[in-house]
């Protein structure tokens, strides 16, 4: 980028997913190209806080949770996310850290909704092969740019999304790094406690 400066990292990445997970899943969305996808989602997003104004309510906020991240493919994220120490946890312990991972993701998701109100997106042709498929956007504010790419595959015959790109920055990857340190510092059971209490708090 030249003349554009680029958005900050972390107000994107606080979306966590971010922002990056706009969505929706309304039926027949599997017949839809991964394209097509990400702008109907992108469309449902604009369309709520259009008819919300300056003041979202909770049931709005509520709503906007299953839109953002109604197209993110939580188990392959969290198994991402986790990386090495997913193979070693029990089916039970997997379950109940995807649920909490993702509770903790659809928090995030709306604690910074001036994010989403891009003046316009662009849209690069996606990148399809076999049962996976990339989709690259570039949301512009003002003179600022972010890109934002959708790493996609279908699960059931629908596209999901299991890691977002941006501004280079991988989700999966950054939530791993973040993993991977508290777990060498205790252990795992001690990263999931921490989780949980943090989602405690925030209901």
């Amino acid at each position: 980028m030249t003349a554009k400066k680029k958005m900050t990292r972390t107000g994107f990445l606080c979306l966590a997913v971010l922002a990056a997970s706009w969505a929706v899943h309304p039926d027949g969305l599997h017949a839809q190209s991964p394209l097509a996808v990400i702008k109907i989602r992108n469309e449902a997003v604009t369309r709520i806080l259009k008819a919300a104004g300056d003041s979202v309510s909770r049931e709005t906020r509520e709503r906007l949770k299953d839109v953002i991240n109604g197209l993110i493919d939580f188990n392959e994220l969290s198994r991402r996310a986790l990386g090495k120490y997913w193979e070693e946890r029990t089916d039970k312990e997997k379950a109940d850290f995807v649920n909490v991972f993702r509770q903790l993701i659809r928090n995030s998701s709306v604690r910074k909704l001036n994010i989403y109100k891009a003046d316009r997106i662009e849209y690069e042709p996606a990148r399809i092969r076999g049962e996976r498929a990339k989709v690259i956007t570039h949301a512009y504010k003002g003179t600022k740019e972010v890109e934002i790419v959708y790493n996609m595959h279908k699960v059931n015959g629908k596209w999901k999304v299991y890691d977002m790109v941006i501004d280079g920055a991988s989700t999966a990857r950054t939530y791993r790094d973040s993993f991977y340190k508290q777990i060498a510092k205790t252990s795992y059971k001690e990263m999931y406690a921490k989780l949980v209490k943090k989602l405690g708090d925030e209901t």
